[in-house]
């Protein structure tokens, strides 16, 4: 949220659980070295999510081209596939024969982290853009969210 009391979205992004294997090498199909800010999935390798147990994954949010001004708020919403897209799905969002439960565990030892990279050499204007004038970049006042988690 910006100060000025909008919200603009800036970035999606998703990663099937059992697809949460990250590359270490160029060998991916980016063909690149991945690190901490571009993480890099390798696709390759199927890894069952264990029963009953809690794994940690990697998001990628890729080239991400918004600049973050001081005061703004940044709101990460986490939703099942299909969740909060409205216009494309997955063709396989729910097992066959079951439910698909989605749970994220939190706590002060398992802390989440989001790593925002700092940009040297560019010079971003101090004053917030008017919503909405960001290609690609829907805006709107800010909807206060309430957490339904268990």
């Amino acid at each position: 949220m910006a100060p000025d009391g909008n919200e603009t979205f800036v970035q999606n992004g998703w990663m099937r659980a059992s697809e949460r294997k990250l590359t270490t090498t160029s060998e991916n199909i980016f063909k690149q070295t991945p690190t901490e800010l571009e993480p890099i999935p390798s696709f390759r390798k199927m890894v069952p999510t264990p029963a009953g147990k809690f794994v940690p994954i990697t998001i990628p949010l890729y080239f991400e081209g918004h600049a973050y001004r001081a005061g703004s708020r940044i709101r990460i919403t986490i939703a099942a596939p299909n969740g909060s897209q409205p216009i494309w799905s997955f063709s396989h969002a729910q097992p066959e024969g079951t439910t698909a439960n989605v749970s994220i565990e939190f706590s002060p030892s398992k802390a989440s982290s989001l790593t925002l990279p700092i940009v040297p050499g560019v010079s971003v204007p101090t004053a917030q853009p008017a919503c909405p004038s960001l290609r690609n970049n829907p805006c709107r006042t800010y909807q206060a969210l309430v957490n339904n988690g268990s």
